[in-house]
């Protein structure tokens, strides 16, 4: 088997990546005219299966969302309404991951905001009802996580804590962050080509909207992992450090320094469990 050094200390496990050589190769992000917001998608059938869904043929087929993620989606509108003002949401630009989760949790949140909306106004005779869009863009695609798709959740812990060292491995053929990063930058300048002075909502996956908010932040990406998005949450993208929520450090899993690609995780794990 191949082996990995994963020369993961005690300092790497804390919240400063040590390193250097590690870090991501993409250049930081101009002043933004446009103001980002990211959506990460609801609870899917995915999540209750407990396995890493990232493979483009199934994840924009199957593994939509459950009863809940639905009803989470949905409520995600009135958290949309908690950091947008009302005079915003006619205008408002809507991407999303072209997987089936996330398309379905973009939906689900603009169909609640037009209804929330056009029944406010629906007394006034001068105010039309709004109807948005939702967009689809594959640079907002779920991180690719290699041989490691279809697998238990818990191989995630043999992801992170590689990335906190190092942004451009590829352990497991997954995608590195260094190539997230990439790909969300390419969007952003894309968006901020196509658009001024608007309210843009970036529907996506953990791992994916973790690395852009803290790339977006100017925040060293490899610590993603501590930032962690909930199923449905509404988060502003800002280009300030201190607008990301306290880290949750990955302090439940004992650090390794080997790892073999031959060698997976059990499926009776109790290690530290997140799901995309």
């Amino acid at each position: 088997a191949t082996s990995v050094t994963a020369a993961v200390n005690n300092e790497a496990w804390g919240l400063v990546p040590s390193n250097e050589n590690g870090a991501i190769s993409v250049p930081i992000l101009p002043k933004l005219k446009n103001r980002y917001y990211g959506l990460r998608h609801g609870e899917s059938k995915a999540n209750l299966e407990g396995i890493i869904s990232s493979d483009y043929d199934r994840g924009s087929t199957i593994h939509g969302l459950t009863h809940k993620g639905i009803t989470q989606a949905r409520q995600a509108a009135t958290d949309m309404l908690g950091v947008l003002s009302r005079d915003a949401i006619p205008s408002l630009v809507v991407y999303s991951s072209n997987f089936t989760r996330a398309r379905q949790t973009a939906k689900e949140c603009v169909r609640a905001l037009e209804r929330i909306v056009n029944y406010e106004n629906d007394h006034l005779p001068d105010k039309e009802k709004i109807s948005l869009d939702v967009l689809i863009d594959n640079r907002l695609l779920e991180r690719g996580f290699g041989d490691l798709d279809g697998t238990k959740v818990t191989n995630y812990n043999y992801v992170w804590p590689l990335d906190l060292y190092d942004a451009h491995h590829t352990t497991f053929g997954v995608e590195s962050v260094n190539d997230v990063v990439a790909r969300v930058r390419e969007l952003i300048v894309d968006l901020e080509t196509r658009y001024s002075d608007k309210d843009i909502v970036l529907t996506s996956h953990a791992d994916t909207l973790q690395i852009m908010q803290c790339f977006v932040a100017m925040v060293d990406p490899r610590q993603f992992s501590q930032y962690r998005f909930l199923n449905a949450e509404v988060r502003p993208l800002l280009q300030n450090p201190t607008s990301l929520p306290p880290p949750a450090p990955l302090c439940k899993i004992a650090p390794a320094t080997t790892l073999t690609e031959s060698t997976l995780p059990g499926a009776d794990s109790e290690e530290y469990r997140d799901e995309e």
